[in-house]
C-alpha cells in the first residue's frame, strides 16, 4: 500500500523511523533471536510484517525455512534483494481471510510491530495463530495503552498504529485462541536503534500452542 512506501521507512515523516537501513538487527531482535537459540527451535519460521528481511536475514541459518510477509511491496522488493532464500509475499492481512499458507504449518511465528497497525487485532491474531503448529511458537510484540503511552504517547508519529490494547485484553485473545503465555518483556523504544527495558510502552509476549 502506498502509505508503507518509502517514505514510511525514511525521514520520520510518516513513521518514527528515520532510516530503516541503519537499524541494527542484532540489538533489536536481541530477544527474539536469543529465545529462538536458547529454544533450539527449527523446522519452517514465518515473519510477519518482515519489512526489508533483517530479522528473517538473522534466523537464516536456523530454521529449515523461512518465510516473511508484509503489506508493503516496497519493503518486500528490499528484502527479496537482502535474504533470496526466504519465500517473501507482499499480504494486506486486513484484506484476506486467512493467511496464505498451510494451517498447522510453522513452528515459529514472529508479528514484531506489526498488530497494532491492523484493523482488527482480534480477527488477526486468530489467522496468525491457525497457522501455527501444535507446540509452536508465537513471539509478538506491540505497543499496549498504560501509563507511559498516556503521558508520552504524543512522540508516536505513526498514524497507522490504529489498535493500542490493554496488556489483559491481549492475554484474553491469547488465551481465547488456546495460547499459552510462555514469557514477557516491557520495554520502550528509543527511536529504532535502543530499547530502554521495564518501562510497560510496549511489550514482547512469547506463546506456546
Amino acid at each position: 500500500m502506498k502509505k508503507f512506501g518509502k517514505d514510511y521507512f525514511y525521514g520520520g515523516k510518516e513513521s518514527n523511523y528515520l532510516d530503516y537501513d541503519k537499524l541494527n538487527p542484532h540489538k533489536q531482535f536481541k530477544d527474539v533471536i536469543s529465545f529462538i537459540k536458547n529454544h533450539k527451535l527449527k523446522g519452517r519460521f514465518l515473519d510477519i510484517g518482515c519489512a526489508f528481511g533483517l530479522l528473517l536475514k538473522e534466523v537464516s541459518s536456523i530454521f529449515d525455512e523461512i518465510y516473511g510477509c508484509d503489506i508493503s511491496q516496497f519493503a518486500i522488493k528490499k528484502a527479496r534483494k537482502k535474504i533470496p532464500k526466504a519465500n517473501l509475499k507482499v499480504i494486506d492481512l486486513d484484506s484476506v481471510d486467512e493467511l496464505p499458507y498451510p494451517d498447522k504449518f510453522f513452528d515459529c511465528i514472529a508479528a514484531l510491530d506489526f498488530l497494532e497497525h491492523t484493523k482488527n487485532f482480534e480477527d488477526n491474531f486468530k489467522k496468525i495463530v491457525a497457522k501455527l503448529k501444535n507446540n509452536g511458537y508465537l513471539i509478538i510484540s506491540v505497543p499496549i495503552d498504560s501509563w507511559p503511552r498516556k503521558i508520552f504517547g504524543f512522540l508516536d508519529k505513526d498514524k497507522t498504529h490504529t489498535l493500542i490494547l490493554k496488556e489483559n485484553k491481549i492475554k484474553e485473545i491469547a488465551n481465547n485462541n488456546k495460547l499459552t503465555l510462555f514469557s514477557k518483556k516491557y520495554f520502550c523504544p528509543v527511536v529504532i536503534f535502543y530499547r530502554i527495558p521495564y518501562i510497560p510502552a510496549e511489550i514482547e509476549l512469547v506463546f506456546k500452542k
